[in-house]
């Protein structure tokens, strides 16, 4: 029985009684439009018990941008009809949102920076899967940060972003990281047509983009300098030429157990 359907005496199929509870389960939870997104999420196998270890650790805004960006993967899925799509893909899905999000009650922990990394590139499958490929070139001897590493995971989404945007979908991208010294290094990059040197230094300024109006806000890099320089005291730069720019952010390793 297909979504809408319903059974011979008139009363709703089995899947539009569970789309019309997750439905009612999101919306209680702040999800904008669940009627839209509750029928992916079945569709999807994914149920409420799935879902709500997300909705009680997460801000709502969070658990709103998180919940409709599965939907419309799953949804965009479908629509593909990629034959390599599965039910343990949308189970790795789940998983990345909630390492992503970094459940842990505690305010920090110690996290690897290269699983926060691949968590993120599992969020944005969807944007590099079709002609995007990424090569990682990781120094796995490096040791955790103790950190926020919700916010860690926003510097890399913000990074990955761009990134993404400037090649228009369709290039290189390496990711590689070194030690150097007492910090740890980290390098995105991409093989777009490259940053014009006079908008460089201004790349980390709040509100400035050189997307097209209403597909920008002028604010990721901003957060991602913020969290890098202000709140873990690294830095974050940019080199760029045509077919390769690179964003190198640099972070402070701990010292005798401390972070610095």
């Amino acid at each position: 029985m297909r979504r809408g359907e319903t059974d011979a005496w008139g009363r709703p199929g089995e899947r539009g009684i569970a789309e019309s509870r997750l439905g009612d389960w999101l919306a209680a939870h702040g999800v904008e439009k669940p009627w839209l997104v509750a029928p992916a999420l079945i569709a999807g196998g994914i149920v409420r018990e799935d879902i709500a270890p997300l909705g009680e650790s997460l801000a709502p805004d969070q658990f709103n941008v998180s919940i409709r960006w599965l939907g419309a993967t799953i949804e965009l899925r479908a629509l593909l009809k990629d034959a390599t799509w599965s039910a343990t893909h949308i189970s790795d899905m789940v998983k990345a949102l909630k390492a992503y999000a970094y459940m842990d009650q505690a305010p920090q922990q110690e996290v690897d920076i290269h699983d926060g990394i691949e968590d993120t590139l599992a969020i944005m499958r969807h944007r590099l899967i079709q002609s995007v490929a990424v090569r990682r070139e990781y120094d796995r001897s490096l040791p955790r940060l103790q950190a926020y590493g919700s916010e860690l995971n926003q510097v890399w989404t913000n990074i990955l972003d761009n990134a993404v945007d400037a090649m228009e979908g369709r290039g290189d991208l390496v990711i590689s990281t070194r030690r150097e010294g007492d910090y740890a290094v980290v390098e995105f990059t991409d093989s777009g047509p490259g940053i014009p040197p006079e908008i460089q230094s201004r790349l980390f300024e709040p509100f400035f983009t050189t997307k097209p109006v209403g597909q920008g806000t002028g604010l990721g890099l901003d957060i991602a300098y913020r969290i890098v320089v202000n709140r873990r005291g690294g830095t974050i730069l940019v080199s760029s030429q045509p077919g390769a720019t690179t964003f190198h952010v640099r972070l402070p390793l701990p010292v005798q157990g401390i972070t610095r």
